[in-house]
């Protein structure tokens, strides 16, 4: 007979162990605190899978420490290959009550413009960016602007500054206004086209949503503002409605006409309807979503409050674009008054070309041209390396030809292959730091090419295979994708005729 509680003990072990993603995304982020990654363990890492091509089209997406990062290399005029590397790990966390926890002493006349390397790589590894909204996205608050389109913006403006520099209770100031306001539908309706979202949006911001989004970074805006007024915002940014948390204004309806007439106060049920309630709608999200890495940006004190409460954000970005609070300036993980500065910090990736034939020079010409900034929204890293095996040509060697003449005077003579294509000799420098390796060798010479691959690339590359052919052995064929993820452990995609 066996033991039961031997059976119990087996089978304790192997929930723990089935479990050690959900474990540590729980520990993560009962861990968090408000300086960036305090506390945190390291995201666990999944082995890759193969994945197969789908269409003319080139994406690749990368695990970077539990966050889901994206590559497109071509345009939608120059479409090549598809592939995709998707982060399988699902959070089974339910928020519990939010409790404050201490945030470390800062100076407060530290301005934060600059980022220590923690932090970037914390906001570089982002899985999801909420932003507020009134003075964030916008160049001023929504119903400032919406009282002051009703003739009573002097009286709002007061409580709203009081509300985000912390002064007064942010339920308080909006029953207030409200109660100033006193707007009908036909009122908000006629604010909304007297002011389009496209006046009204800071400038940079709606350019840093598409860079995110174009990496795979969900976007989020949690504002204390109104429904009914913020729509229209997240249609023009191309942030979905499921996206949106705002307040929701609540209506007197005609019994006759069965039409809201009359502005009766606010749905004080939604999170953000009361302090610290962005955290909580930040929980939720976490809750709904496998994220590990959470950052908010915004300009007020009920913004700065999502790293100061467990189950909130990793990472708080202050902006002062608008309006400057100082405390938020003092307290803000990073500080920064242009998204300028922030689209230009995020990810890029380094792209290399291992091979350097007449379709390897082809491939080049779509690439480089999507890689270079003008055609794309920074994704990628200018300069592509290719890997050329070196000989002497007319003119000296082949690799000085082709970086001064950017032309290939014997595969693909006539042909720019672009200015930011760099011909190397050295296949490991070629590959060195590279996010992106796109295989054009031919099919033989792979195996040989993956021998000296092996522990010299990055442990989150992306391969994708352009060659044709596959590798004949005496147990039978093997497919050129399937031979770079084994010897390499990375996620290969395929284009072949």
């Amino acid at each position: 007979h066996i033991d039961f509680s031997i059976i119990l003990y087996l089978c304790n072990f192997i929930f723990c162990y089935r479990q050690r993603p959900i474990i540590r995304s729980t520990m993560n982020r009962v861990l968090s605190s408000k300086t960036a990654g305090a506390g945190r363990l390291p995201a666990l890492r999944r082995a890759p899978s193969a994945r197969s091509p789908a269409g003319l089209q080139v994406a690749a997406m990368a695990n970077r420490g539990g966050s889901t990062l994206r590559a497109g290399l071509v345009s939608p005029a120059q479409r090549m290959m598809h592939g995709s590397i998707t982060n399988n790990a699902r959070r089974a966390f339910t928020a519990g009550p939010l409790k404050a926890v201490p945030a470390p002493n800062k100076n407060m006349t530290e301005a934060n413009t600059t980022p220590t390397k923690d932090i970037l790589e914390t906001f570089q590894r982002a899985d999801a960016v909420c932003f507020d909204v009134d003075c964030t996205i916008t160049t001023n608050d929504g119903l400032d602007l919406l009282a002051e389109f009703m003739g009573v913006g002097a009286e709002c403006e007061a409580l709203t500054t009081k509300a985000m520099d912390g002064t007064m209770d942010l339920s308080e100031s909006l029953e207030e206004r409200l109660n100033i306001i006193n707007c009908t539908p036909e009122h908000v309706k006629k604010f909304i086209k007297t002011y389009p979202p496209e006046t009204r949006v800071v400038e940079g911001v709606k350019s840093f949503i598409t860079a995110l989004q174009s990496r795979g970074i969900k976007v989020y805006l949690i504002t204390g503002g109104f429904r009914e007024l913020m729509l229209p915002i997240a249609r023009y940014l191309n942030v979905p409605t499921e996206n949106v948390f705002a307040n929701r204004m609540m209506w007197q309806w005609d019994e006759v006409t069965m039409m809201p007439t009359k502005l009766v106060g606010f749905d004080d049920s939604e999170p953000t309807s009361r302090n610290q309630g962005k955290p909580e709608a930040i929980a939720r999200i976490r809750d709904r979503n496998p994220y590990n890495t959470v950052v908010m940006i915004g300009d007020g004190v009920t913004d700065l409050e999502a790293v100061q409460i467990a189950g909130g954000a990793d990472l708080f970005i202050g902006y002062g674009g608008v309006v400057v609070r100082e405390t938020v300036k003092a307290e803000a993980d990073w500080f920064v008054t242009d998204y300028a500065v922030l689209e230009a910090a995020l990810k890029r990736f380094k792209v290399a070309m291992i091979g350097s034939g007449a379709w390897a020079c082809a491939a080049m010409t779509l690439a480089s041209y999507n890689a270079r900034r003008e055609n794309s929204t920074g994704l990628f890293s200018e300069e592509i390396h290719m890997w050329v095996r070196e000989r002497d040509v007319e003119g000296g060697k082949l690799t000085d030809v082709i970086n001064k003449t950017h032309q290939h005077p014997r595969y693909l003579p006539g042909v720019d292959l672009g200015p930011n294509v760099v011909a190397n000799p050295d296949l490991l420098s070629t590959v060195k730091d590279a996010d992106v390796l796109v295989f054009c060798a031919p099919h033989q010479f792979v195996r040989g090419i993956c021998k000296q691959l092996v522990g010299r690339i990055k442990r989150n590359a992306v391969a994708i295979s352009l060659i044709k052919g596959m590798r004949v052995r005496p147990e039978g064929p093997q497919m050129i994708s399937e031979m770079i993820s084994r010897y390499l452990n990375i996620d290969c995609s395929v284009l072949m005729g």
